[in-house]
């Protein structure tokens, strides 16, 4: 055996090496793309969750929360700094939530789960009312799709705030 022919082996020894990388760097990107995927899903439903017992462990602020819902401008000063906190908190999530789906990282699925809690919050007078208010606070792209998509929407024939009776101030109403 020459050395060129030596060298020609070495070659084709390499080529399968890189072959055999990538094919190991691509199995690698897939499975970081899933770990990051489900930190992203757990994240998003830790923060909600998170909000969601804070009201369930606070009856008073559960109240208010209805309250603020459906009147907004009829919140008493207390209760209105109560109502603005609350829903700046979840308002927080969500932002976070639309920008993990935007970058891929949170699925269209569990997006638009959360999606529909929102809407349900923003068609109702007092949502809407809070909305116009704290919209300047939050990312233009986020306000974007609050303004541009979700308030245009007409809310589901089941869809009930917390729970409550409450009015669609929405295209539903």
């Amino acid at each position: 055996m020459t050395i060129q022919d030596l060298g020609s082996v070495g070659e084709l020894v390499g080529a399968a090496a890189t072959v055999a990388t990538l094919i190991y760097l691509a199995v690698q990107i897939r499975a970081n793309t899933s770990a990051v995927q489900s930190a992203a899903a757990q994240s998003v439903h830790e923060a909600y969750a998170t909000w969601y017992r804070m009201l369930a462990a606070d009856a008073d602020l559960a109240e208010i929360s209805v309250k603020g819902l459906r009147d907004y401008s009829g919140l008493s000063e207390g209760d209105k700094a109560r109502f603005v906190c609350t829903f700046m908190a979840f308002l927080s999530c969500s932002q976070d939530a639309f920008i993990k789906w935007r970058e891929g990282t949170l699925s269209r699925e569990l997006w638009l789960g959360w999606e529909a809690v929102m809407m349900n919050l923003f068609l109702s007078p007092g949502g809407q009312a809070f909305w116009r208010e704290r919209a300047y606070l939050f990312g233009e792209e986020f306000r974007g799709h609050v303004d541009n998509d979700i308030l245009k929407r007409k809310p589901h024939v089941s869809a009930r705030p917390f729970g409550a009776d409450l009015p669609f101030a929405g295209p539903g109403s």
